[in-house]
């Protein structure tokens, strides 16, 4: 293991087990005492356990520490708001291991720090796949010729630009987790957030209670990749406000340009060697354990394993041999997956779901277009919307015998009816040549309690308007198998109510969209991918010109700011539940013609007219 490697694997380890003390202070397992070191006042840790229960076998006493303090290594409970549960019950001590006596000097000092490290390692743990991640860094500093010095000033200053390309399937969301989830890159903690950045301001943010330092995450793979002019307005933002920019790329499409021309610092590393997999090996075993199999290592298809792979093969308290042969085994196992998928062509495979890596997706989505037209795919493949037409306005709701509904006659809408009817001159206005679509407003988010009409509301537009509606739900869209299937079904969506212009779009419960979430999440690359699609397509990226958009919903709070802003869905309005005179005119339209009879028997049986 060179120089480098072996640097950046005892800073992981440092980090984490200097994380484990803090935490084992703030749960009472440790305490922070001063001492005197020529001449200053330092601060050290020493145990608030009886350290004479240790016997210095450090793989027997790390054991007990783990099966008797357990509690006190782990962070407390929180509640909704990320702060601790104070309610939750506190790591009980067992009397027997309370330390009553002060600390002492000399000779005691030695069993005071070996207690403080036992602690610390312990509660340390080290995946696999973080520490591979950090060692495949390790090798892309080295391949590219960078100094870690002048790595560690760029990351100092503000608004740095880092572009990262490594070779290895699953890459592209270990980096951003390892960025977010350990203190391994200095000037931190960070908080990534992935694509459209517009929304944050702030140089910092509170995370989980924690003031955490904002990077911008470039999406890099093409299943969720923004536009050339929605990545560069990213960019501008992002560095106007002094944040960083990381992109991670683990295909060949590497970063994009907008990063690439601009980036401080440019790192490209290969895939995983048989050189990488002996010194991960190493760091897991010892560099004597290896040496004795280096004949075995050398004989892995090292290039046809994953990040996952590895977590698979190599896990806590497993032997080296069999940690080699499951990695010879997955190694064979995808080269011959990988073929078969070849020959097969466009055969579904168990390994494409959401949590497939993004390049996998991206690959998969590029060859079903080469295979396929868009418009042929289009009409493989229905998007579920309803399209519904207008009843005449002289016409009947059929089958009902009563007039039709229209915005006119609706009761309890308030601003929501204000603004169709001013949609409706509008249209009048733009059909006649009078009016630019980009002039009118014409995309609305309407919200309510469940039962207040809001899809009441679209057919009466639609009626009002004598112009198509197009039903569909985020819901619909999500009955696709694979991420790019519901994306087509979102992007189709859209096409065929530009098929029907000018019409109505109805997105009903969209807040089933979600937010977007740091790039480390689990299934982060999924959901972002489609809250960036949808906000692509209310854009006018794709031109949207003759149709009118109104997503509904009954959790306003929980749709992405991004989705409202302006150009978007940025008129929101609320339908509130209807008060007594709005309840008289809905039943008066429902009863329709009977309203009639009832008034006058009402009036026969010695009613008031």
């Amino acid at each position: 293991m060179d120089r480098l490697s072996s640097f950046v694997l005892r800073r992981l380890r440092h980090v984490q087990r200097r994380e484990i003390r803090r935490l084992a202070v703030r749960n009472g397992l440790l305490m922070m005492t001063t001492a005197i070191v020529d001449g200053f006042v330092v601060g050290r840790y020493v145990p608030a356990f009886d350290p004479s229960h240790l016997i210095g076998e450090l793989d027997q006493d790390r054991q007990w520490i783990r099966d008797r303090l357990a509690a006190f290594l782990i962070d407390a409970p929180k509640d909704s708001s990320g702060r601790p549960d104070l309610l939750s019950a506190a790591p009980v001590w067992p009397a027997q291991l309370r330390r009553r006596l002060p600390a002492g000097n000399g000779a005691d000092d030695a069993a005071l720090a070996y207690a403080v490290r036992l602690v610390a390692e312990a509660g340390e743990v080290l995946g696999i796949k973080t520490m591979a991640t950090v060692l495949l860094l390790a090798a892309a500093i080295e391949e590219s010729g960078v100094e870690l010095r002048d790595l560690v000033a760029f990351l100092r200053q503000p608004a740095g630009v880092f572009a990262v390309q490594v070779s290895v399937e699953g890459f592209e969301r270990s980096l951003p987790h390892l960025v977010e989830e350990t203190a391994f890159v200095p000037f931190g903690p960070y908080v990534g957030m992935a694509a459209d950045f517009t929304f944050v301001d702030e140089l910092w943010r509170y995370v989980e209670g924690q003031a955490k330092r904002v990077f911008l995450q470039i999406p890099v793979a093409k299943s969720y990749r923004p536009s050339s002019s929605a990545m560069r307005a990213q960019l501008l933002w992002a560095l106007a406000h002094g944040s960083p920019v990381l992109a991670v790329a683990e295909t060949h499409q590497g970063v994009p340009d907008q990063v690439d021309l601009t980036s401080d610092v440019r790192l490209t590393g290969g895939g995983i060697s048989v050189t990488f997999l002996a010194d991960l090996l190493e760091a897991v075993y010892g560099s004597d354990a290896v040496s004795r199999h280096d004949g075995l290592i050398a004989v892995i298809d090292a290039g046809a394993l994953t990040l996952d792979d590895l977590s698979i093969a190599i896990r806590p308290g497993r032997s080296i041999l069999s940690s080699i042969e499951a990695l010879v085994g997955l190694a064979v196992h995808n080269r011959e997956e990988r073929d078969n998928e070849k020959d097969k062509g466009h055969t579904a495979s168990s390994r494409r779901l959401i949590t497939q890596s993004p390049s996998e997706r991206a690959a998969q989505s590029s060859q079903d277009r080469s295979a396929k037209g868009d418009n042929r795919r289009s009409k493989a493949q229905p998007t579920g919307a309803e399209v519904i037409n207008p009843v005449p306005a002289d016409g009947e709701t059929p089958g009902e015998g009563r007039p039709p509904l229209l915005v006119e006659t609706l009761t309890g809408y308030g601003a929501a009816k204000d603004w169709a009817l001013g949609v409706k001159a509008d249209l009048a206005d733009y059909l006649a040549g009078d009016l630019a679509w980009s002039d009118m407003s014409t995309k609305l988010l309407l919200s309510g309690p469940p039962g207040t009409g809001k899809t009441t509301f679209a057919r009466a537009m639609c009626n009002s308007l004598q112009i198509p509606l197009v039903v569909t739900s985020v819901s619909t869209w999500l009955q696709g198998e694979y991420l790019n299937a519901v994306l087509d079904r979102m992007a189709n969506t859209f096409a065929e109510a530009r098929a029907q212009a000018p019409c109505i779009l109805f997105i009903d419960e969209i807040d089933g969209i979600g937010m977007r979430v740091s790039a480390s999440r689990q299934h982060a690359d999924y959901w972002n991918a489609c809250v960036n699609k949808l906000i692509e397509l209310l854009d006018g990226a794709v031109k949207s010109a003759g149709v009118i958009i109104v997503g509904a919903t009954n959790r306003p709070n929980e749709i992405d700011e991004a989705i409202h802003r302006s150009g978007r869905l940025e008129t929101h309005i609320e339908i509130p539940r209807p008060d007594i005179p709005s309840l008289a005119g809905i039943l008066a339209h429902h009863l329709g013609a009977d309203l009639d009879v009832v008034a006058k028997s009402d009036i026969q049986d010695g009613g008031q007219p």
